[in-house]
């Protein structure tokens, strides 16, 4: 679930908004609440931080139930060892070197909460939560693990990779089809 925020003088009473506007809206987005909150609330600025996903299918073969909803990567895939290089991500960095090229972003500092690899059979999740992100943060994050799983990038070197705040440096990024904004603290 997720928030959003509107401005608005209809008149309709707050707990009739949510009926009001699932008549309009497609299936695939549903409102389930609304409450009436300060009028300078933002739903992108005053959040606290975000946690998001990415979804790797790591089975020999192409699965089409995670055609599009997970990157496929029928290759040895050590998540162990990816767990313990994600570690290096967690702490206030200045991530210049996982954002994509051509940002106009000025401050590139960010804290990472926590970064994390897990495996559940042929499934394989890399989980980020980090007060804010970069352009392609999280998806440069994940090619940078899988180039380090490609032997492409040496193990041990991801604090190296940010403290040199140089793109090149870091991984390929990942596609984007496995990526998921899971959830946004307020």
């Amino acid at each position: 679930m997720f928030c959003c925020n509107v401005r608005t003088e209809c008149g309709v009473p707050t707990e009739k908004i949510p009926d009001a506007l699932n008549f309009y809206l497609p299936p695939e987005i549903s409102v389930y609440d609304c409450k009436e909150v300060d009028y300078d609330f933002h739903a992108r600025y005053d959040s606290k931080g975000k946690e998001y996903v990415y979804l790797i299918y790591n089975g020999r073969y192409r699965n089409p139930f995670y055609e599009d909803k997970a990157m496929f990567y029928p290759y040895e895939l050590d998540a162990e060892m990816l767990e313990k290089q994600a570690k290096a991500f967690i702490g206030t960095h200045d991530f210049s070197a996982f954002c994509s090229v051509g940002s106009e972003v000025q401050d590139k500092t960010r804290e990472i909460y926590d970064c994390s690899v897990s495996r559940n059979g042929d499934l394989v999740e890399i989980r980020v939560k980090g007060n804010g992100f970069l352009y392609n943060m999280v998806r440069i994050i994940v090619g940078t693990l899988l180039d380090i799983q490609r032997g492409k990038i040496e193990k041990g070197t991801i604090s190296q990779i940010i403290e040199s705040k140089n793109r090149d440096n870091a991984g390929a990024t990942a596609e984007a089809c496995g990526l998921y904004l899971n959830k946004v603290y307020y």
